[in-house]
């Protein structure tokens, strides 16, 4: 079975193991561009070991990942980075960046190893602090923010990088709610005007349910579920998957019981 022109990312028969515990069972699916997808499933489904392999971080024992038809893992770094956005939900940066800096790193994959800033590039990191809310502290040293503005800042260098597809894990989990909502609408707004595609691992179910064109569930590394959230989320879908009973309210939301 071969990719075709819609999909960006496809996903074929991945599995993984460490060392005799396997994580990972025939996963298989692919992402059409300008979706925003949702990897979700209970604690130890094997999302993270998936993430890391769609990210080209690890390579899977047995299937591949392909992104336009060419094997994640073994595009070389610089150039995955010019396609290829990754947000983890703890960034660990100790180097004491401004925030500033640190959104300028994201140009890096597009620029000559010693080329200068130009005016444009900076209008344009500029323009997207000003989106995600960092411009007011674009002088802050990132050893200084909190979790949520950390975040925020991680964000808005991945946009700077220009990705045709972004990799969230867990990327909004310190942010305020109103914040996160605002970030998920500015994300949402880039996925139906730009063509931008998204994979993300969310806890927050609601998240999903309300953004997602499409969500993934893993259970024990096998791909269980696929397809809309108002199809899949059902509640006996809660029940199988998550072990918890949830009243739902179809296009709307859920309550878990």
């Amino acid at each position: 079975m071969a990719q075709t022109e819609k999909e960006l990312l496809w996903a074929q028969d991945i599995s993984f193991s460490y060392g005799e515990r396997q994580v990972l069972w025939d996963i298989s699916f692919s992402v059409e561009s300008g979706q925003y997808v949702s990897l979700i499933g209970p604690n130890g489904s094997g999302k993270s070991t998936l993430f890391e392999i769609l990210c080209g971080n690890r390579r899977a024992q047995e299937g591949n990942a392909y992104y336009k038809g060419r094997d994640i893992y073994e595009m070389d770094i610089r150039g995955r980075a010019r396609h290829l956005a990754v947000i983890h939900q703890n960034e660990g940066i100790s180097f004491p960046y401004t925030c500033m800096e640190m959104v300028l790193l994201g140009l890096h994959p597009h620029r000559a190893r010693f080329e200068r800033m130009d005016d444009q590039s900076l209008r344009q990191v500029t323009e997207i602090m000003e989106r995600t809310g960092t411009l007011p502290f674009a002088e802050k040293l990132v050893t200084q923010l909190s979790g949520g503005e950390m975040q925020r800042v991680a964000l808005a260098r991945a946009l700077a990088q220009r990705p045709k597809l972004l990799l969230m894990d867990e990327a909004m989990s310190d942010m305020d709610i109103s914040v996160k909502m605002q970030m998920m609408a500015l994300i949402k707004n880039l996925v139906r005007t730009e063509g931008l595609t998204v994979i993300g691992i969310h806890h927050d179910l609601n998240l999903a349910y309300r953004y997602s064109d499409q969500v993934l569930a893993l259970r024990e590394g096998h791909l269980v579920a696929q397809g809309k959230p108002v199809e899949v989320m059902t509640e006996s879908f809660f029940q199988q998957v998550f072990d918890v009973q949830a009243e739902v309210y179809p296009g709307k939301g859920f309550f878990i019981l």
